[in-house]
């Protein structure tokens, strides 16, 4: 396989929850890995086109969004593919609307 084309599991997985200090937990399906980085550095070789931060603590590759739901005082939550529910802040609720294209 060319290198080029390759991806790690940072790249295919679904989302990310940060940690204190600089441990992340790569969520790759029904998979939780442990990774050592910090979140901002993992964001920085994350492709800005598939991955959106959305919580101070999360990263959300888009093909993983099933839909999102009104959560309460202009905040939502996403509902991912796999069942899972993540927290989209008012913080980084415009990063989501630029990346979708659209306002919530």
């Amino acid at each position: 396989m060319n290198a080029s084309k390759r991806h790690s599991p940072a790249q295919r997985r679904g989302w990310t929850t940060g940690s204190a200090g600089v441990y992340v937990a790569l969520h790759v399906g029904s998979q939780r890995i442990i990774h050592r980085a910090a979140l901002g550095e993992l964001i920085g070789r994350l492709d800005p086109r598939r991955f959106v931060r959305v919580h101070r603590s999360t990263v959300i590759n888009i093909d993983s969004i099933l839909h999102l739901e009104p959560a309460t005082h202009g905040e939502f939550d996403l509902v991912l593919r796999g069942g899972q529910r993540v927290h989209v802040s008012r913080t980084f609720r415009p990063l989501l609307e630029a990346r979708l294209g659209q306002g919530l």
